[in-house]
């Protein structure tokens, strides 16, 4: 399992969020606990590296960009765009 750290500003755009985007957001923070190797590579030329995206939202309004940290078990998410 991996530790989900959320900066202050990303949580603050988090908790800004329409209902319907937080179900959705929810089960993305699962998916970042569980398996955050399965979002999608930043830089598709380098799927190996550790920077990730995943759509959320009920119509993919959503991105989240994240970082992880595997030697530390630690998945940082660092950007957080919302089109809804």
């Amino acid at each position: 399992m991996y530790r989900l750290e959320v900066l202050p500003e990303i949580e603050e755009q988090m908790a800004a969020l329409p209902v319907d985007a937080l179900v959705s957001l929810a089960e993305v923070r699962v998916m970042l606990e569980l398996t955050p190797w399965s979002g999608d590579p930043l830089n598709r030329e380098h799927p190996e590296r550790n920077m990730r995206s995943v759509l959320f939202g009920p119509n993919g309004e959503g991105l989240l960009v994240y970082l992880i940290l595997e030697d530390q078990r630690r998945v940082i998410p660092l950007q957080m765009t919302w089109l809804g």
